[in-house]
């Protein structure tokens, strides 16, 4: 790229210094929700200094000095939560820290244009509130303390792995959002606004989107590589709705995988957080699950209902209504059995056991699937742990197989 000049804003500081050493610190004031902001960026490094004040752990018959405070006590298990992310995680993603300055900050703004139109703290805000931002340096002690208002957790774990591991935080900064605020109360009206409108991601979007973990990684490459399986898949909500046209959830899929994967899908969320485990430490056997559940939904597709719904998606929201196989449970039973074929025949039958699998009797009407209860007499899908059990039972024993395969049982 061509060498260009730039033009270099050199600006008079109006005041030389002040008793207690500081640092000037480039900064962006700005106006928001009727009051001034400051944005400034740190070195992760700098927070070791305590320039931010968090809250503690609460500790067993500690007493609670009740207007000192102003934030939740630290919950240890979600800070190290926070640390285990960014080892893990090269390219870490840390949202900005909110903090509250119960003085006025020494904002030195940096005009661009006619001299002298701004000489008192009014004129600056006046400006502020007209224009909007503006860019300047900030004076703070070096032993100043900021409280936090938002970022408590964050802050606490940058700071003990800056101590611990300064080989992760070194060259990263962090960004600062500042208001001014002496009012205790409002101080605690911003901590509870700030937390109550924060909302957590749904399931469905931890799945599709934490591809850091090898369950999600693994569904979000298969709905990637299979085409009608991402036309058929509801990708946000975690149920189908009665006029959807699609046939499964994210969460569908990821219940096949922990069954291909030779766990039961039903064994709740600690038994997918200790599945992921599990396969992190292995990446042989991570890929094994990946392929085996490429496999299964390439040979879905193939069942008379499953590729009436990608023929005719006009159709889908009828034929859910006909088969077990469009179902959520229906799909954990198909993932079971062929987990069975995998673990009990040979790769050269693998084929003719599957498409046996494929062929068979999957419509509602089904008396195996009466007898179970998987379906009632209305016609509904039970999704009771123990009904699913006994239908996987009922159609191996149906299908000829002698016994089921054994789940794996999740060690501590």
């Amino acid at each position: 790229m061509e060498n260009m000049t730039i033009t270099t804003h050199y600006v008079e500081r109006k005041q030389v210094g002040y008793a207690t050493p500081s640092i000037a610190v480039p900064a962006i004031a700005y106006y928001s929700g009727d009051r001034v902001w400051y944005a400034i960026t740190v070195p992760y490094g700098a927070l070791r200094s305590g320039l931010v004040k968090t809250s503690s752990i609460k500790k067993r018959g500690q007493e609670i000095i009740k207007h000192e405070i102003k934030n939740r006590f630290l919950d240890k298990e979600h800070k190290n939560g926070i640390k285990e992310y960014m080892k893990e995680e090269k390219k870490f993603t840390i949202p900005p820290i909110t903090l509250v300055c119960t003085d006025k900050l020494p904002f030195e703004p940096i005009i661009l244009g006619q001299k002298d139109t701004i000489n008192t703290m009014d004129d600056f805000y006046n400006a502020l509130k007209q224009v909007g931002s503006m860019g300047g340096i900030i004076q703070i002690p070096l032993d100043y303390q900021f409280e936090c208002l938002d970022g408590n957790h964050r802050t606490v774990a940058i700071r003990e792995l800056a101590e611990e591991m300064p080989d992760i935080t070194q060259g990263s900064h962090l960004l600062l959002n500042i208001v001014c605020e002496d009012d205790i109360l409002k101080i605690r009206q911003d901590f509870v606004d700030v937390n109550k409108n924060a909302k957590q991601t749904t399931p469905s979007i931890n799945t599709l989107f934490n591809t850091r973990d090898p369950i999600p990684n693994i569904v979000s490459t298969i709905l990637n590589e299979i085409k009608y399986l991402e036309d058929l898949t509801e990708l946000i909500s975690t149920s189908i709705s009665k006029n959807s046209n699609d046939i499964y959830t994210l969460n569908n899929i990821k219940n096949a995988v922990i069954e291909i994967a030779g766990f039961d899908s039903q064994g709740g969320k600690n038994t997918e957080i200790k599945v992921n485990k599990l396969l992190k430490s292995n990446a042989s056997e991570k890929e094994q699950v990946y392929k085996n559940s490429k496999m299964l939904f390439e040979l879905i597709q193939h069942n008379e209902y499953i590729n009436q719904c990608i023929e005719n998606k006009a159709r889908v929201k009828e034929v859910r209504q006909e088969a077990l196989i469009t179902s959520g449970v229906g799909l954990i039973i198909v993932a079971s059995i062929a987990k069975y074929i995998l673990d009990n025949f040979a790769v050269n039958e693998y084929k003719y056991q599957f498409d046996r699998l494929m062929r068979y009797d999957w419509s509602r009407r089904n008396n195996i699937f009466v007898r179970s209860g998987i379906i009632d007499e209305s016609g509904t899908i039970a999704n009771s742990r123990s009904i699913i059990g006994m239908t996987k039972s009922a159609i191996l024993r149906d299908l000829g197989y002698s016994e089921e395969s054994g789940k794996k049982e999740v060690q501590e």
